[in-house]
Protein backbone atom coordinates (compact mmCIF):
# COMPACT_ATOMS: atom_id res chain seq x y z
CA UNK A 1 0.00 0.00 0.00
CA UNK A 2 1.34 3.44 -0.94
CA UNK A 3 0.28 6.95 -0.04
CA UNK A 4 -0.44 8.69 -3.33
CA UNK A 5 -1.06 12.36 -4.04
CA UNK A 6 -3.56 12.99 -6.82
CA UNK A 7 -3.69 16.34 -8.64
CA UNK A 8 -7.36 17.23 -8.75
CA UNK A 9 -9.94 20.00 -9.18
CA UNK A 10 -13.44 20.84 -7.97
CA UNK A 11 -15.16 18.55 -10.48
CA UNK A 12 -13.02 15.61 -9.39
CA UNK A 13 -13.92 16.33 -5.76
CA UNK A 14 -17.59 16.36 -6.74
CA UNK A 15 -17.15 12.97 -8.40
CA UNK A 16 -15.44 11.71 -5.24
CA UNK A 17 -18.38 12.84 -3.11
CA UNK A 18 -21.20 11.81 -5.48
CA UNK A 19 -19.81 8.45 -6.62
CA UNK A 20 -17.60 7.63 -3.64
CA UNK A 21 -14.57 7.39 -5.90
CA UNK A 22 -12.60 9.28 -8.50
CA UNK A 23 -11.06 7.68 -11.58
CA UNK A 24 -7.27 7.92 -11.93
CA UNK A 25 -6.67 9.13 -15.48
CA UNK A 26 -3.38 11.01 -15.02
CA UNK A 27 -0.12 10.40 -13.15
CA UNK A 28 -0.19 10.36 -9.36
CA UNK A 29 2.72 11.30 -7.13
CA UNK A 30 4.35 9.26 -4.37
CA UNK A 31 7.66 8.28 -2.88
CA UNK A 32 9.14 6.30 -5.76
CA UNK A 33 12.38 4.36 -5.91
CA UNK A 34 13.81 7.16 -8.09
CA UNK A 35 12.96 9.77 -5.44
CA UNK A 36 14.47 7.63 -2.69
CA UNK A 37 17.64 7.09 -4.74
CA UNK A 38 17.94 10.79 -5.54
CA UNK A 39 17.79 11.70 -1.83
CA UNK A 40 19.15 8.66 0.03
CA UNK A 41 19.64 10.50 3.35
CA UNK A 42 16.27 12.24 3.32
CA UNK A 43 13.68 11.39 5.94
CA UNK A 44 10.54 9.62 4.70
CA UNK A 45 8.47 12.65 5.71
CA UNK A 46 10.62 14.91 3.49
CA UNK A 47 10.24 12.53 0.56
CA UNK A 48 6.46 12.49 1.09
CA UNK A 49 6.40 16.28 1.04
CA UNK A 50 8.42 16.32 -2.18
CA UNK A 51 5.93 13.98 -3.85
CA UNK A 52 3.03 16.08 -2.50
CA UNK A 53 4.63 19.29 -3.84
CA UNK A 54 4.96 17.67 -7.28
CA UNK A 55 1.24 16.85 -7.20
CA UNK A 56 0.41 20.43 -6.20
CA UNK A 57 2.43 21.72 -9.16
CA UNK A 58 0.72 19.27 -11.52
CA UNK A 59 -2.71 20.42 -10.29
CA UNK A 60 -2.05 23.86 -11.80
CA UNK A 61 -2.94 22.34 -15.16
CA UNK A 62 -6.42 21.57 -13.80
CA UNK A 63 -7.38 25.05 -12.54
CA UNK A 64 -9.81 27.34 -14.33
CA UNK A 65 -11.10 30.86 -13.79
CA UNK A 66 -14.30 29.37 -12.36
CA UNK A 67 -12.33 27.13 -10.00
CA UNK A 68 -8.90 28.73 -9.49
CA UNK A 69 -7.67 26.51 -6.67
CA UNK A 70 -5.03 23.82 -6.72
CA UNK A 71 -6.30 20.58 -5.21
CA UNK A 72 -4.44 17.47 -4.08
CA UNK A 73 -6.16 14.36 -2.79
CA UNK A 74 -3.92 12.20 -0.61
CA UNK A 75 -5.01 8.57 -0.43
CA UNK A 76 -3.79 5.03 0.02
CA UNK A 77 -3.69 2.74 -2.99
CA UNK A 78 -2.47 -0.85 -3.27
CA UNK A 79 0.92 -1.05 -4.98
CA UNK A 80 -0.40 -3.46 -7.62
CA UNK A 81 -2.31 -0.53 -9.17
CA UNK A 82 0.84 1.59 -9.55
CA UNK A 83 3.58 1.61 -12.20
CA UNK A 84 6.39 4.05 -11.42
CA UNK A 85 7.47 6.45 -14.14
CA UNK A 86 11.27 6.16 -14.31
CA UNK A 87 13.36 8.96 -12.80
CA UNK A 88 10.34 10.80 -11.34
CA UNK A 89 8.16 11.01 -8.25
CA UNK A 90 5.20 9.92 -10.39
CA UNK A 91 3.40 6.73 -11.29
CA UNK A 92 0.72 5.67 -13.70
CA UNK A 93 -2.23 4.41 -11.67
CA UNK A 94 -5.04 2.16 -12.74
CA UNK A 95 -8.46 2.10 -11.20
CA UNK A 96 -9.84 4.70 -8.86
CA UNK A 97 -9.41 6.21 -5.43
CA UNK A 98 -12.24 5.25 -3.10
CA UNK A 99 -13.45 7.83 -0.57
CA UNK A 100 -12.74 5.57 2.45
CA UNK A 101 -9.07 5.42 1.37
CA UNK A 102 -8.70 9.22 1.24
CA UNK A 103 -6.47 10.49 4.03
CA UNK A 104 -6.75 14.22 3.33
CA UNK A 105 -7.87 16.83 0.83
CA UNK A 106 -5.62 19.83 0.27
CA UNK A 107 -6.92 23.06 -1.33
CA UNK A 108 -5.57 26.56 -1.92
CA UNK A 109 -6.91 29.33 0.32
CA UNK A 110 -8.86 32.36 -0.95
CA UNK A 111 -5.77 34.56 -1.33
CA UNK A 112 -3.99 32.06 -3.56
CA UNK A 113 -7.20 31.46 -5.53
CA UNK A 114 -7.46 35.21 -6.22
CA UNK A 115 -3.85 35.26 -7.41
CA UNK A 116 -4.42 32.29 -9.71
CA UNK A 117 -7.63 33.82 -11.11
CA UNK A 118 -5.82 37.10 -11.87
CA UNK A 119 -2.92 35.26 -13.52
CA UNK A 120 -5.29 33.17 -15.64
CA UNK A 121 -6.93 36.38 -16.82
CA UNK A 122 -3.50 37.64 -17.92
CA UNK A 123 -2.64 34.41 -19.69
CA UNK A 124 -0.88 31.85 -17.49
CA UNK A 125 -0.15 30.91 -13.90
CA UNK A 126 3.31 31.49 -12.41
CA UNK A 127 3.87 27.95 -11.14
CA UNK A 128 7.21 28.83 -9.58
CA UNK A 129 5.67 31.54 -7.41
CA UNK A 130 3.06 29.07 -6.12
CA UNK A 131 5.67 26.59 -4.92
CA UNK A 132 6.02 28.51 -1.66
CA UNK A 133 2.28 28.55 -0.97
CA UNK A 134 0.99 25.78 1.27
CA UNK A 135 -2.38 24.23 0.58
CA UNK A 136 -4.93 24.05 3.39
CA UNK A 137 -5.69 20.60 4.83
CA UNK A 138 -9.20 19.17 5.11
CA UNK A 139 -10.42 15.89 6.55
CA UNK A 140 -12.36 13.74 4.03
CA UNK A 141 -15.51 14.16 6.17
CA UNK A 142 -15.40 17.87 5.22
CA UNK A 143 -15.65 17.18 1.48
CA UNK A 144 -19.23 18.46 1.04
CA UNK A 145 -18.35 21.67 2.91
CA UNK A 146 -15.19 22.15 0.81
CA UNK A 147 -17.19 21.77 -2.39
CA UNK A 148 -19.90 24.18 -1.25
CA UNK A 149 -17.83 26.87 0.43
CA UNK A 150 -14.66 26.85 -1.69
CA UNK A 151 -15.97 25.85 -5.11
CA UNK A 152 -19.65 26.82 -4.97
CA UNK A 153 -20.57 23.26 -5.99
CA UNK A 154 -23.68 21.89 -4.34
CA UNK A 155 -23.98 18.16 -4.10
CA UNK A 156 -27.34 16.35 -4.14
Amino acid sequence: MSRIHVPANGEMLRELLDRGQVQLDAPVYLVTSALTQAFPKAAREDLEYTAFAEAAQASIDLVSRDHPRRVVVSADLPDRFLREIPETAAAEASGSVKLPKVAAIHVDDAEVAATIRAELTEGSVDAEALEERILDWYHPSELAVVLDELFGIKSP
